[in-house]
């Protein structure tokens, strides 16, 4: 079966047409979250997902900000 596009999966997110769950098991974050859940002993939920997603979308964002300090766009 085909993957959906992120865009559209997060559209479908936003409209509330799928849950945290299925949005994530959908895209390419799938093997990560269910090494993720593994690894903290954790069954594949709708709230393990949401926690998952909010938890890699901060990773991201200091990632982010590191870089950007990095060319001093922060000083």
């Amino acid at each position: 079966m085909a993957k959906i596009e992120y865009d559209e999966l997060e559209q479908l997110l936003q409209e509330k047409k799928i849950g945290h769950l299925r949005f994530v098991l959908e895209s390419d974050n799938e093997q990560e979250f269910l090494k993720w859940c593994e690894e903290h002993s954790v069954e594949p939920s709708d709230d393990a997902a949401e926690f998952y997603i909010e938890q890699t979308e901060i990773s991201a964002m200091d990632r982010q900000v590191i870089d950007d300090e990095d060319y001093g766009i922060w000083n």
